[in-house]
């Protein structure tokens, strides 16, 4: 079972340090962290996945593995409000394609969206704006699928307790 662990490069230093505790909590409990390797958010919960050994997939745009299948330039064009992707710079567009990969995974024929979407950004990624980043697009494509997501910068008391009540193998009652 896959997570998505994702953020601004601008995220407050005490969410970070929050983060990295919630890589470490979902390694315990068997969840792979998908994310995108940016500085900041994404690089805390990859920090935390790394201290407790766990399994991630990095989703880096300018990684060799990122092919744009169809399916997921469909899925980046339901999310792209602002602006249409055609219209986007080729590493724009990478970018925003890379966000699917970190929801849906990347095997065409049987993807695997994320069992949850913890993430922090300013604004609201659900409306239009610049305050919440790249981390909109991945957010509105769960969003779309109905997935539980988390915006540290508003609920994160509410993600510890839907993650102190997720399934085994970690046992521990108080994570945070």
């Amino acid at each position: 079972m896959h997570y998505a662990g994702i953020g601004s490069r601008n995220t407050p230093q005490a969410c970070l340090d929050f983060m990295t505790k919630v890589g470490r909590v979902c390694t315990k409990k068997g969840l792979t962290l998908r994310s995108g390797g940016a500085v900041g958010a994404d690089q805390a919960f990859e920090r935390g996945c790394d201290l407790e050994g766990g399994q991630k997939e990095i989703w880096a745009p300018k990684s060799q593995h990122i092919i744009e299948h169809e399916w997921a330039i469909e899925k980046a064009k339901a999310v792209c409000w602002e602006y249409p992707l055609h219209k986007m710079k080729p590493y724009t567009r990478s970018l925003i394609i890379r966000n699917m990969y970190q929801i849906f995974g990347d095997d065409p024929d049987n993807l695997k969206p994320v069992k949850f979407v913890v993430f922090y950004c300013e604004g609201d990624p659900l409306m239009q704006g610049k305050l919440s980043g790249g981390t909109r697009y991945a957010v509105r494509a769960a969003h779309n699928y109905l997935l539980p997501m988390f915006n540290l910068r508003t609920c994160q008391l509410r993600f510890a307790n839907y993650l102190k009540a997720y399934p085994e193998p970690y046992d521990d009652p108080t994570p945070f």
